[in-house]
């Protein structure tokens, strides 16, 4: 009978450990979460930025009668932001 006892008292032991870190565990997966959040939000607000950075360097480039290197007009390609789609206001 006592070693039962004893057994219980071991995985009541185990189970309470386990219980805590099962509580910190949760806390990081939350604070992770959070952050990833965070930088999403970030991410997507730096994008919008980039965009728009992007869509005045073609204005400008327009405007002055400058070329654009072929990296950059081939990264407009890629993106789709081609000049026929810009003549017709839409932003790159």
């Amino acid at each position: 009978m006592d070693s039962v006892r004893s057994q219980l008292r071991s995985q009541a032991t185990d189970i309470d450990r386990l219980s805590a870190e099962n509580a910190d565990q949760q806390t990081i997966v939350k604070n992770l979460r959070t952050d990833v959040a965070r930088l999403k939000a970030i991410q997507q607000a730096d994008a919008q930025d980039l965009i728009h950075i992007a869509g005045r360097l073609l204005a400008i480039a327009r405007a002055t009668g400058v070329d654009l290197d072929t990296t950059t007009k081939s990264l407009f390609r890629r993106r789709g932001w081609t000049a026929a789609r810009n003549q017709d206001g839409q932003k790159p």
